[in-house]
């Protein structure tokens, strides 16, 4: 089995992830790392043994099979092109763009490419959500009719100059977290959105930084999908679910997955995402696996595209107040 030479686009808090990831995978190695901050790429590099650059074109001259996109969101599109322009298989982190034309741009560069593009929405590889997947595949919920997902946190304080805080650049929770939640339910239930309406508020933590956003399916099946970074730190990252259908009902949260806490001294209780980086490990060896049999991507971008323009499509109901018929919504 021919080794896989791997380029990582970024070195922040996801990059460490996939990194860790490719560790475990046989046949594969992180060769190469790009990041504009050098002592980041470095850092990251020095863990795996991989080359450090601050110029992404450095990257793709580093004879490579596959790249991962761990960029801030608005260069995704970009990035993800140049490498599949270069014949490189990629893996880009999501959201798939931060905006319909950049993912439109990604989608229609797939197509034409010899390499395979796959966009990483890790939820679909966690085992709490993919064990949900068959359980509805399998017919024991019988048709789903109503589904909830909530992700509720605080701010993230991992990105490189605080970008996440920058709702242009990153879109708030709704684009940044909640685009889980909609690529998630549209995935289980087999069925895109055709409206969502929702209502928000700004916090001390930003722009609509708390969001509860109302779906309706082309199956006829409703949704209400919870975001938030306005939690108190000491909340944690918090996960819930319930999937109804016809013939049952399924629910989980992380709390009832794992009581995971960290107490201080202090007096302060920290819950921890119990589930660790085995969605990222699955993630990742699913791309791998897929180069290697000639695909197909297991995430492909058209469903990533549709996971984007459900959490745009919240927005614009944030911003006029009204519902916004998906149905009528054009690339634009």
């Amino acid at each position: 089995m021919r080794e896989l030479r791997v380029g990582i686009a970024g070195a922040g808090f996801i990059a460490g992830a996939h990194a860790r990831a490719y560790q475990t995978i046989p046949g594969a190695r992180v060769v190469a790392i790009a990041d504009p901050v050098l002592t980041k790429a470095e850092q990251l590099a020095g863990d795996s043994g991989a080359e450090a650059y601050t110029d992404f074109a450095q990257l793709l001259d580093a004879d490579l099979d596959l790249l991962s996109v761990c960029t801030p969101s608005p260069t995704h599109a970009d990035l993800a092109i140049a490498g599949l322009d270069a014949g490189l298989h990629v893996l880009c982190e999501k959201p798939i763009a931060r905006t319909l034309e950049d993912a439109q741009r990604l989608v229609e560069a797939a197509e034409s490419s010899t390499g395979m593009l796959m966009i990483g929405h890790v939820s679909r590889f966690e085992p709490d959500h993919r064990s949900a997947k068959e359980i509805v595949a399998a017919g024991q919920l019988g048709t789903v009719r109503t589904m909830s997902h909530s992700i509720t946190a605080s701010l993230p304080g991992w990105s490189e100059g605080g970008w996440l805080s920058d709702y242009e650049a990153s879109g708030g929770p709704l684009v940044d977290l909640a685009v889980h939640s909609f690529d998630f339910l549209s995935w289980v239930a087999g069925s895109d959105p055709v409206r969502v309406h929702a209502i928000g508020a700004d916090t001390a933590a930003g722009k609509q930084t708390y969001v509860l956003t109302t779906l309706r399916y082309r199956s006829g099946a409703m949704a209400l999908v919870e975001t938030s970074w306005a939690h108190p730190e000491a909340h944690g990252f918090r996960l819930a679910t319930e999937l109804i259908g016809t013939e049952g009902r399924l629910s989980w949260d992380y709390d009832s997955i794992s009581g995971g806490v960290v107490s201080s001294t202090s007096g302060t209780s920290v819950k921890f995402d119990p589930l660790g980086e085995r969605g990222f490990s699955a993630e990742l060896g699913a791309f791998v696996a897929a180069v290697r049999a000639g695909g197909p991507s297991p995430v492909p971008a058209s469903e990533a595209l549709n996971a984007l323009r459900t959490a745009l499509a919240a927005g614009e109901s944030l911003r006029t107040g009204e519902p916004t018929d998906l149905t009528a919504q054009e690339l634009r």
